[in-house]
């Protein structure tokens, strides 16, 4: 999200509703239980926590995201390059996305969206594609799902969902369907939540969350719940932090952190508090998604740029990418949050 009017654009702020504590009473479920090393195919995205055994261009490896101004989720091969066609797009009026922005995957490869602002999340089959119906969804007032800016589905299967206007972010359990009471919310004055993003889950469990307008990255315990203070925050300064929209994790710990006004900033592994990065990737229109692969390459979705890009490891500065997917056959417009499968 950035201040460019042509970028996104900002729902006045809501007041929390009353009981956000402790939502029914209840608490997190979403322990950390890494994946097993035969889960080839565990997605690696913006909202992940286990990194995956990918290669740069291993075949049949696929990187989704959500393409807003396009009004489709779309996948692409990462061994693709260069202006090629999706080998999946789902897009139409039966998908009931508009303008989708948020993006997330589960184990199974389902494929979760959500419309910019929107209050309902749309879930879809592995492999979907076309203008095809969503198997399930989550929405209506039980759901306190506010203006949706980020998805992330932890391993155990429960899906999170930040609310930027409300500043909460919301828990569901596996499976969860309609207008279904989420099983925990975070939030309230002792979070520092000031328009929260996206989300990623480290090898501890601690979830992450890109504080847009706080310009910070804020992390909560494992099982954090209701009014709770952060247990980490990364601000001030030296960060470089601007408008952070999107984060991820690599293999070795590493926070990469896409920021709209910054580029790409990398901070190490155990970093918190006024703290700079160890490297800032610049060059970018706005950037809105990033992932690591299996090689610790960084992908990054470029939004007004209307591309995809991988960069080495340590890539640095106004680097040149390793492969760019962009041109009119991509049709990529708008591309947001990123997600490797």
């Amino acid at each position: 999200m950035s201040a460019s009017p042509s970028r996104r654009y900002w729902l006045p702020a809501l007041a929390l509703i009353a009981g956000l504590t402790g939502c029914a009473g209840q608490t997190a479920t979403g322990a950390y239980v890494p994946a097993a090393a035969a889960l080839a195919r565990q997605p690696i995205e913006t909202s992940a926590q286990t990194p995956g055994s990918f290669e740069p261009a291993a075949t049949g490896v696929r990187i989704f995201t959500a393409n807003r101004d396009g009004g489709s989720v779309l996948g692409f091969s990462v061994a693709s390059s260069g202006n090629v066609a999706p080998i999946e797009a789902i897009a139409g009026s039966k998908t009931k996305l508009n303008d989708p922005d948020s993006l997330a995957l589960d184990a199974q490869g389902h494929i979760y969206a959500t419309d910019d602002g929107g209050t309902t999340v749309q879930v879809f089959a592995e492999d979907a594609t076309g203008n095809i119906k969503p198997s399930r969804n989550i929405g209506g007032s039980s759901s306190h799902l506010g203006p949706t800016e980020g998805l992330l589905v932890d391993p155990s299967g429960d899906l999170w969902a930040t609310s930027y206007s409300n500043n909460w972010i919301t828990e569901y359990a596996p499976g969860a369907r309609g207008n279904v009471s989420p099983i925990d919310t975070i939030g309230g004055s002792k979070t520092h939540l000031n328009t929260p993003t996206g989300m990623a889950r480290d090898a501890g469990g601690h979830l992450w969350v890109a504080n847009t307008r706080g310009s910070s990255i804020l992390a909560f315990a494992s099982g954090a719940s209701g009014n709770v203070s952060p247990v980490v925050s990364i601000a001030g300064s030296n960060t470089g932090l601007i408008t952070p929209f999107a984060l991820a994790f690599d293999r070795t710990g590493r926070l990469l952190v896409a920021d709209e006004g910054a580029g790409v900033l990398v901070f190490a592994k155990g970093a918190s508090g006024n703290v700079a990065p160890v490297q800032t990737i610049t060059g970018f229109s706005y950037a809105a998604g990033v992932v690591a692969d299996g090689k610790n390459h960084i992908w990054v979705a470029d939004f007004s740029g209307n591309s995809i890009k991988e960069f080495a490891s340590n890539a640095n500065g106004n680097a040149t990418p390793l492969r760019t997917i962009s041109g009119s056959n991509t049709q990529l417009n708008g591309a947001n949050f990123l997600a490797l499968y």
